[in-house]
């Protein structure tokens, strides 16, 4: 599927876009220096903005988080393991380079919380604030281009089963420990259907009636522990631009997004569109706009690189963080290598408060990132079995 995306009123002549997905063809190649790396972690727990995860209780008072009754790895911890950041782009009922079919999103769901994994955002991942039990790995879910098929609410109210937030939702409520949300990369100057989810224009419905529709979109993430993320006003491949656009396009992208939000929610996480660097990079980080208006980001997704270091890792760059594209059977690959090769694979100690892992990985521990936590060397080895006292349930 293409989506046209339009010129906002006022814009630079551009030439016309056509978009197939956010990890399309490169066809150019962004230069630059790489931004300064955002500052140290946060310690966990601190976050207090709307839309912050809730942590359990006995991690909020100090303690290990409690078992959620799902599955979990008999692995060692290992907090300096990698973690995949997940890109999904369209759902569909078949297969391709771009999409994901309906079948093969609600596998991964039940495959990967089988194999103890368990959902975070980005804003957890960059913090280091892991709120999930002893032997499980985090993975975050990012989901761009905000088309209709992600999420969409029936004329009856009633949140259609057949979108990605509404299979989210129902395996949610199987299996309670699938706790966190997505992240959702939002295009709110895009055309239909990739403006807010498949609202339609305002000259098709009245304006109050669209607006308060996507009011409840965006405040039904924030009440269910999702994460919202900028990916510009209308996925313009900046690096064709110059900085003055570049920056337009990042921070009214961002005014628009948050004219739906809660006043106090703040955005922290930025996606490149198609993964094209703008020339000056640090542009995707921090800018100014319309009259002296100022944005900053604190976390910046490309578009591939496999998966992520782990944020207490030396080499952890929040400003150019890889993601892993979910393409036809690259997902299952991957979870197979790492059950083969499990030591390579992130594994929570269940206290938030500490990060524990095994000695051969030591030289890689920054503790500048620690944020407040202590560091722990744990027990080297790795074992593949787990553990599965609560199997994820189906359809």
């Amino acid at each position: 599927m293409r989506v046209t995306i339009y010129r906002p009123a006022g814009a630079l002549l551009l030439p016309a876009l056509l978009l197939a997905g956010c990890g399309g063809q490169d066809d150019a190649a962004a230069g630059g220096a790489s931004a300064k790396q955002a500052a140290a972690a946060a310690p966990a727990g601190t976050d207090t903005s709307a839309g912050a995860a809730a942590a359990p209780a006995s991690a909020a008072n100090g303690g290990a988080v409690q078992p959620d009754g799902g599955p979990t790895s008999n692995l060692p911890p290992n907090e300096l393991g990698r973690i995949m950041v997940l890109e999904y782009h369209r759902i569909g009922d078949n297969e391709g380079e771009w999409v994901r079919s309906r079948a093969n999103f609600q596998k991964d769901l039940q495959t990967l919380y089988q194999k103890g994994y368990r959902p975070v955002t980005m804003r957890q991942m960059a913090e280091g604030n892991f709120d999930i039990p002893a032997g499980t790995t985090p993975v975050v879910f990012t989901i761009d281009d905000s088309s209709k098929g992600q999420f969409y609410y029936l004329p009856d109210g009633r949140i259609d089963p057949n979108t990605m937030v509404g299979m989210w939702d129902a395996f949610q409520k199987r299996n309670p420990g699938w706790r966190n949300g997505a992240v959702w990369c939002i295009l709110p100057g895009a055309t239909h259907p990739s403006n807010f989810w498949g609202e339609k224009p305002s000259k098709e419905i009245p304006r109050e009636q669209r607006e308060a529709t996507i009011k409840k979109k965006m405040q039904y993430l924030v009440d269910n522990r999702h994460e919202i993320c900028n990916h510009t006003m209308w996925h313009a491949q900046l690096v064709k631009y110059p900085d003055a656009f570049v920056q337009d396009q990042i921070g009214s992208g961002e005014d628009s997004i948050k004219a739906y939000l809660p006043a106090d929610y703040d955005i922290v996480t930025f996606a490149i569109p198609l993964g094209l660097w703008p020339k000056n990079r640090g542009l995707t980080a921090r800018g100014s706009y319309r009259n002296g208006k100022t944005y900053q980001n604190k976390v910046v997704l490309d578009v591939s690189g496999g998966p992520n270091v782990s944020p207490f890792d030396t080499r952890f760059k929040p400003l150019d963080v890889d993601r892993f594209i979910v393409a036809p059977g690259a997902l299952e690959r991957q979870l197979a290598a790492w059950d083969k090769n499990p030591g390579e694979r992130f594994v929570s100690d269940g206290n938030p408060r500490t990060v524990s892992y095994p000695q051969r990985v030591a030289d890689r521990l920054d503790r500048s990132k620690l944020g407040g936590r202590t560091a722990r060397v744990v027990p080297d080895g790795a074992q593949a079995s787990t553990q599965a006292p609560a199997p994820a349930r189906g359809n």
